[in-house]
């Protein structure tokens, strides 16, 4: 069940996460998916020996993560239902930002950032928990205009294009070394969403259109990102980018982005 976006939304007095459900659907039904994802996520950062989580839910893709690369990454989750998850599946689990006292050679995060309405300061945190010189894969939605009833429930304050998302990034000291769309067809699963709505019972967002999804069209969506489809179009955008305290300047130029 979807609950209302007032708790879906987290800040340093709202905790709560209200999208618990589909954390589970997602990780039960779209094991394919989820593989593949810390694959895309974790081979820009596989030389990094120490690796944090940044919002780690319930630990699906920590848990993909350790099976991968063989090590447990450590996780950030501020909600203390999800963190007693996280520490019941044995990860090293902070509650809040200012408890870690380490900084890492790479950090990823899928699916965090658009919860956060002060997303700049999330990616200067993110940033700061970073060695000199180390790596982030960062995992988010794409494409404003696919922003449905369905993204409001689970509290996203937005979908990003590319130029807002560059923005953000380097606004935060980071220097951006790709961004690509991902899951291309996953464009026309989320307009269908739009148009038709979320959570039907045994239409889109029931967990057999979830296992339906992760066996026949994620495959063909990962086919053709690699064919070239991810410069064009995709449901989410992925960034990967170093922290440098150096004065840069941005090899990347928004002026040629897709929206």
């Amino acid at each position: 069940m979807i609950q209302s976006s007032s708790l879906s939304r987290q800040s340093a007095t709202q905790t709560e996460y209200g999208g618990v459900d589909e954390l589970w659907l997602t990780e039960r039904h779209l094991k394919r998916y989820n593989r593949d994802l810390v694959t895309s996520l974790s081979t820009p950062l596989q030389n990094c020996q120490t690796i944090l989580e940044f919002g780690a839910g319930i630990g699906t893709l920590a848990q993909e993560w350790a099976r991968i690369r063989g090590f447990m990454p450590d996780c950030l989750e501020i909600d203390p239902r999800l963190c007693a998850i996280l520490q019941e599946r044995d990860f090293i689990t902070y509650p809040t930002v200012a408890a870690i006292d380490k900084k890492y050679a790479g950090i990823y995060s899928s699916n965090v950032l658009e919860h956060i309405e002060d997303d700049v300061t999330a990616l200067r945190q993110i940033h700061d928990l970073l060695e000199p010189n180390g790596k982030c894969a960062l995992y988010v939605p794409a494409m404003p205009c696919l922003y449905s009833d369905f993204d409001r429930a689970v509290g996203h304050y937005r979908r990003y294009n590319k130029k807002e998302l560059v923005q953000k990034v380097e606004s935060a000291g980071l220097t951006i070394h790709s961004i690509s769309y991902a899951d291309s067809l996953g464009f026309f699963a989320a307009l269908l969403v739009k148009m038709f709505g979320y959570k039907e019972e045994n239409g889109l967002g029931s967990p057999k259109s979830f296992a339906l999804y992760d066996r026949y069209l994620h495959p063909l969506s990962r086919l053709g990102d690699a064919c070239g489809m991810k410069h064009l179009f995709g449901k989410n955008l992925l960034v990967i980018a170093q922290r440098n305290d150096e004065p840069t300047v941005s090899s990347y130029n928004p002026a040629k982005a897709c929206p």
